[in-house]
């Protein structure tokens, strides 16, 4: 998801430096404000966690719209006619491994389901699964964010580090 401006058509510039610790900051902030929103609300720590939660997810929100408005995001959700070849080709390579970690990911809790459902149903081990519809708009919204943010952050994470003189 790219968000053009009309002052800043091509994305807001931000460095490498600066983006790394942004999609760091969103890929921990969203799913740890998410878990603090599971704490039962009936105690006072659940309240205080609720709030904790709700404000990562803002945060996390934040970052996402941050993020959006980048040229970094430019490039990886621009059509092919207006990026050049080296962009077109970071942003392949970048969209081929991003399907692969994302597939592996889906993957992962695919199984994960079918194992917790499978020993809940025998009653040998009880772990966490979701059951109410706020459980999967948590895990739907964070596949959301990481589908649109993974390619950018594999190309982040992939520049080299600017030298130094």
């Amino acid at each position: 998801m790219f968000i053009r401006s009309k002052a800043q058509p091509f994305g807001r510039q931000l460095s490498t430096p600066t983006v790394r610790p942004l999609l760091i900051g969103l890929y921990a902030f969203y799913p740890l404000g998410c878990i603090l929103q599971l704490v039962p609300m009936a105690s006072g720590e659940g309240v205080i966690a609720g709030m904790a939660g709700l404000a990562l997810i803002v945060a996390a929100l934040a970052i996402f719209v941050v993020l959006a408005g980048s040229s970094l995001q430019r490039q990886t959700q621009e059509p092919e006619n207006l990026l050049d070849e080296r962009e077109r080709e970071e942003r392949n390579r970048a969209s081929f491994q991003a399907h692969s970690v994302f597939s592996g990911i889906v993957l992962i809790g695919v199984l994960y389901m079918m194992l917790t459902t499978d020993m809940a149903a025998n009653d040998k081990l009880h772990l966490w699964q979701p059951t109410e519809g706020s459980h999967w708009n948590a895990i739907f919204g964070g596949l959301i964010l990481l589908s649109f943010t993974l390619p950018g952050a594999i190309i982040a994470f992939g520049k080299a580090p600017p030298e130094v003189d």
